[in-house]
């Protein structure tokens, strides 16, 4: 880990917030000098504003992990995105030629660890703070938790054994080896449990956005730690949270696809609102700039497009295409404003209503209750204006639910490049659809400097 305190790591959350005339989360002033713990937590607007300083440093530094970063580097690993024009980093993912001298994956790594360190430090303030309100801490921690168990599912899926980082103290954290697997997960479900304790069932709201549920909430959690306990193969604990979630009136899968992805979108479990701009880095980075006869930087692959069926209404209100010449180039249309608006129209989904029925349908599956496991996937399916499925047999329904989460969370925070992972698909898939392939690039390697810094830690192999 690098050798900065991650106290000033989390300042720099804080601080890192510019102003606009766009819609945005909190007004953060700046310094009048060297900021500590006792001013940031000296009372609830106080500590409120510490812990939405942890979102704003999130979606303000570029293609991170929560943002758009797992949406693109995940799905160029994977078999959904490709490059228009060649770019050497980004091609690496593509080809799954990564190096640990690669930038792009250095800053997934460091910033990732950075928001951790933000939330460390709000972990250990807020139970000693005398002048914060019971009921403020008991949310703050709760979000807190939840967003350190969000940072470490993504780092333990992409690159396996990582530091488990629990404490503000670089002296103590600087030179940790690498933590097992399921211990991170253990963690990760420990943070969760406890999230879905401290949390409320609303969502905290800030004036002017009483509707917004960019604050994660206990159904959050929930929705989470049902993904969490897919992949750990706890499947009755994935029917009971997904099935939580889904049973929660306030969320319903929009009819029209057009509606998912708004900030209105009552599929929306949790969002996270742009710094600064009106749109998405999704929409800035996916869509063309109109006018311009232009290819669309991020090409959606053969593979993605015929994958869906006739008459899937994703690939018609999800997907875009620009013909140039006598070529077409296709790419993910699920954001579709990339220039700036009066009002913020769309934020970054994170988690949606569609995934946990996805989740209980494959956890259903796998505990032999197929028929319950089938209405689950033909509800998704229906949506997409397809037929339902009559299948028995649960191999097949299995490998139904697998095709239905491609066509239904591509390029969206790199679901099919971890589906192919825990299924333990990817070197079947990747292997013959991509040159060059080899089963360790499976895993992300670490970050050079990493290793330079902490001679605790061992590179994956293969690298």
């Amino acid at each position: 880990m690098r050798s900065i305190h991650p106290l000033y790591l989390f300042f720099f959350g804080l601080l890192s917030f510019a102003a606009s005339s766009c819609r945005k989360l909190i007004d953060v002033p700046p310094p009048t000098g060297q900021p500590s713990t006792a001013t940031v937590f000296a009372d609830d607007a106080d500590a409120i504003k510490a812990q939405d300083g942890v979102y704003i440093g999130i979606m303000n530094t570029p293609r991170q992990l929560l943002g758009a970063g797992s949406s693109l580097y995940c799905s160029l690993s994977a078999d959904e995105l490709t490059r228009s024009l060649p770019l050497a980093n980004e091609d690496a993912f593509t080809l799954n030629a990564l190096t640990d001298g690669n930038l792009l994956i250095t800053n997934l790594y460091d910033y990732a660890y950075t928001a951790i360190g933000q939330t460390n430090v709000i972990e250990e303030q807020l139970p000693g703070s005398g002048v914060i309100s019971d009921s403020v801490r008991k949310q703050l921690m709760g979000e807190s938790a939840f967003v350190r168990a969000c940072l470490y599912f993504y780092l333990v899926n992409l690159w396996g054994d990582v530091p488990l980082v629990l404490s503000s103290d670089y002296r103590k954290t600087a030179l940790l080896p690498r933590t097992a697997t399921a211990t991170v997960y253990q963690q990760i479900v420990a943070d969760l449990l406890q999230a879905q304790q401290l949390l409320p069932a609303g969502y905290r709201t800030h004036a002017g956005y009483a509707n917004d549920r960019t604050i994660p909430n206990q159904a959050a959690a929930t929705a989470l730690l049902a993904r969490v306990y897919l992949y750990e193969g706890n499947w009755a604990g994935a029917v009971q949270a997904a099935g939580a979630v889904i049973g929660d009136s306030r969320y319903q899968l929009e009819s029209n696809l057009d509606n998912v992805f708004l900030s209105s979108s009552r599929e929306a479990i949790w969002q996270l609102q742009s710094v600064g701009l009106s749109f998405t880095e999704e929409g800035q980075l996916f869509v063309p700039l109109p006018g311009l006869p232009l290819k669309p930087a991020y090409l959606l692959t053969n593979t993605l497009m015929n994958a869906f069926e006739t008459g899937d209404q994703r690939k018609v209100h999800w997907t875009k295409s620009e013909t140039l010449g006598s070529q077409v180039y296709s790419y993910p249309y699920k954001y579709k404003v990339n220039t700036v608006t009066a009002t913020t129209q769309e934020y970054t989904t994170v988690l949606r209503l569609a995934e946990c029925y996805l989740v209980r349908a494959e956890a259903l599956a796998r505990l032999g209750q197929v028929s319950e496991a089938l209405a689950d996937l033909n509800t998704i399916r229906n949506r997409a204006g397809l037929p339902p499925l009559t299948l028995t047999d649960q191999a097949a329904v299995l490998a139904a639910i697998g095709h239905e989460r491609q066509v239904e969370l591509f390029a969206e925070h790199g679901h099919r490049w971890l589906d192919l992972k825990r299924t333990q698909q990817v070197n079947v898939v990747l292997g013959s659809e991509k040159s060059g392939w080899q089963p360790y690039d499976a895993l992300y390697p670490l970050p050079a400097q990493e290793l330079q810094q902490n001679p605790s830690l061992v590179q994956n192999p293969g690298y």
